[in-house]
């Protein structure tokens, strides 16, 4: 018999995994359904891989189907250094957010998170310095940018992380927020960090930060191993992370508020050093 996984991620729909794929089923609450009750049991690497891969693509489907007809605009050098700025707002306090669960998990009693927090922490330090220095590099005061330059997107994200360890006395929301944001950083390879570098002056490098949060850097590693931790939990907790995982995905690729600012309003904010929303 195929061994599957499960979780139900919104009132109306229940990822579900095998080995192989994963695949959105909607209980009919009118026919016995094993799929409407918690799954139970033990996971494994290749389900739970599945049921993580399945809650982030129906987090990224739901922001596209919110977005409608919006799409970010075109890669421009602008546009980088915005992006720049976000990089640098989402890693600058992950070591501080990580040493927080770590502490958390400890107290649980939970050993094999708490290694893992502390591991994640010790990687990630210093990587807000990288995207400094990309910006640095582009000819910027980057502290004093990402002082007044803060992207609401970014703003999301670590508002969702720093919640997940602030309000929980055993932070999972932390293991699924890195897990998701290192899942999705995957989808930055080789060809897209050649197009960052076709919008940049010839010979200026700004793509440290990018590199270490790519196909190319550290989170191959660390999504594999994020899977390690994540299918030997149990099933509850394994449910709340792809719960968390569809969430942050979709809240990753959902527009801001009163769309993409425009080239001209980012070129503005850069250079007369006007505050951003």
């Amino acid at each position: 018999m195929t061994t599957l996984e499960w979780a139900r991620v919104t009132d109306d729909e229940v990822i579900v995994a095998d080995a192989r794929r994963a695949w959105l089923h909607r209980p009919d609450p009118l026919a016995a359904d094993v799929f409407a009750e918690p799954m139970r049991g033990a996971g494994s690497l290749a389900t739970t891989e599945q049921l993580l891969e399945g809650a982030i693509g129906a987090g990224l489907r739901a922001a596209r189907r919110a977005a409608g007809e919006l799409t970010p605009p075109p890669l421009t050098r602008e546009r980088w250094v915005w992006r720049l700025c976000g990089l640098y707002h989402m890693t600058t306090r992950t070591p501080a957010l990580l040493a927080e669960a770590e502490a958390k998990f400890r107290a649980a009693e939970r050993p094999l998170l708490a290694e893992w927090a502390a591991e994640r922490r010790r990687e990630e330090t210093g990587h807000d310095r990288l995207a400094l220095r990309d910006l640095k590099a582009l000819g910027f005061d980057g502290p004093a940018l990402v002082a007044r330059v803060h992207p609401p997107n970014a703003r999301r994200m670590v508002d969702w992380f720093a919640a997940a360890v602030h309000d929980h006395p055993l932070p999972i929301g932390a293991l699924a927020y890195a897990h998701t944001v290192e899942r999705l950083a995957l989808r930055f390879g080789r060809a897209y960090l050649e197009r960052v570098e076709s919008v940049l002056p010839r010979g200026v490098d700004a793509t440290r930060c990018l590199r270490i949060h790519s196909a190319v850097g550290s989170d191959v590693s660390h999504v594999r191993d994020n899977i390690t931790v994540i299918a030997a939990l149990p099933a509850s907790e394994r449910i709340a992370c792809a719960l968390a995982c569809r969430q942050i995905a979709r809240l990753s690729s959902t527009p801001p508020a009163g769309g993409y600012r425009d080239q001209a309003a980012l070129q503005s904010m850069f250079t007369a050093g006007t505050a951003n929303g």
